[in-house]
């Protein structure tokens, strides 16, 4: 339930933790004993005092419905302070350390393979969704790609942005069939990269013509510009089947290497495969997808090629089994150098629990103090006992006085 708000004078008041308003419940179990004990204690001190004068001696001020008031008042100040109440707003800088990942998530017609449930691109969804919720900092670009690739989000710190393209992300939707890894890890690139980084490299150019430079070319750059000199704090992910369709993936593997990004590779699927299905413009299981000759076509998952991809960079090899991905992955990237990104300001809300916190230990002391101001029942009886010794003291010298003779 959301926490209401309140204006004071042109502040918004509210509560950053509402929930804990629940304690209440402990507040109106004790006005509940207080209340009830308080009649109990009436009622037996008239059934005392009907016995004899000794009971009178005790203090005849009730304090108990005070120290009660007292405790009541406290700890309901109490539950208001764990409310913290928030009273305007404060600014406060908000630092990001970790790494700039790039995920390139495999969309293609192999990817409704159902070797891996409930199907290869939504085990991949809820892996990725599972890492984004797992990763403490840092920010995260998301890459598509099916026969071409694209960047749908930009690297971001957000990643509930990423999680609603990841929600949205259908098969159908991509704009040309195929498996391009080569063209996704160059997209990736590009997401991670400045501009001048990738000069002169196959990278450089649009998803639709990568993979076209020699490794001469991929080494020239334009006059002035400084060589790239790599980053630990970068990495690539990439999830598919191991499907490739001519468009070197080993060559991007290498061009990570160059620029020093570390590629990590996820296998999802099986070695045995299954049948691709045929999905229609409504994402609609319609049959399964033929061959030439009239067979059903299988896919299986390349295991070989995503291992020697992660290789050639340092990275390493993930296989995405019906038992989900394990925590191997995220301890992986754990292990990578992490750099401390542009600090975000955000206006929360001012903390005011110290309002009610001091009242309230003030009521807890003034109750303490007043507890021990009552004399015991023992020390009211000696007093009154010396109180009246003095009395026939004082009659016993009087008549005395008058008996002498002048």
């Amino acid at each position: 339930m959301d926490a209401p708000s309140i204006d004071i004078l042109g502040e918004r008041l509210s509560f950053g933790a509402w929930d804990n308003g629940v304690w209440v419940i402990l507040v109106l179990l004790l006005i509940i004993g207080f209340v009830h004990t308080q009649s109990w204690r009436r009622r037996r001190m008239r059934q005392l005092w009907s016995r004899g004068p000794l009971p009178r001696l005790i203090d005849a001020r009730d304090r108990y419905l005070l120290r009660g008031v007292m405790i009541v008042g406290a700890s309901a100040l109490l539950v208001v302070a764990l409310m913290r109440p928030q009273l305007g707003t404060r600014e406060t800088e908000a630092k990001n350390m970790g790494i700039d990942i790039a995920i390139a998530l495999d969309a293609s017609k192999s990817m409704r393979v159902t070797d891996v449930m409930p199907d290869r691109l939504k085990a991949a969804n809820l892996e990725v969704g599972r890492l984004l919720d797992t990763l403490a900092g840092g920010r995260v670009a998301l890459v598509p790609f099916a026969g071409l690739a694209f960047v749908q989000t930009p690297l971001t710190s957000d990643f509930q942005v990423v999680k609603t393209y990841l929600d949205d992300l259908r098969v159908e939707d991509m704009p040309r069939g195929g498996t391009a890894i080569g063209f996704a890890v160059h997209e990736a690139l590009r997401a991670l990269l400045p501009p001048e980084a990738l000069e002169g490299t196959s990278a450089e150019l649009g998803s639709g013509t990568q993979g076209g430079r020699s490794d001469a070319a991929e080494g020239a750059r334009a006059p002035g510009v400084q060589p790239f000199e790599g980053s630990k704090h970068k990495a690539i992910i990439l999830f598919t089947d191991g499907e490739d369709h001519e468009t070197n993936p080993l060559e991007a593997a290498k061009l990570c290497k160059k620029l020093g990004v570390t590629l990590f590779t996820v296998g999802v699927g099986t070695a045995q495969g299954r049948p691709i299905p045929l999905v229609n413009d409504e994402g609609e299981e319609v049959g399964v997808v033929k061959g030439p000759d009239g067979k059903h076509m299988f896919s299986e998952l390349n295991e070989a090629l995503l291992h020697d991809m992660a290789d050639v960079t340092g990275g390493s090899y993930f296989h995405l089994s019906a038992k989900g991905l394990g925590d191997g992955l995220l301890a992986a990237i754990d292990q990578l150098e992490k750099k401390e990104f542009e600090a975000t300001f955000k206006q929360l809300g001012a903390d005011r629990y110290q309002w009610v916190l001091i009242p309230a230990l003030l009521l807890l002391l003034a109750e303490a103090w007043w507890a021990t101001r009552r004399r015991p029942l023992a020390a009211l009886y000696a007093a009154r006992r010396r109180r009246e010794a003095r009395g026939s003291a004082n009659k016993s010298v009087i008549p005395g006085r008058r008996r002498r003779v002048a």
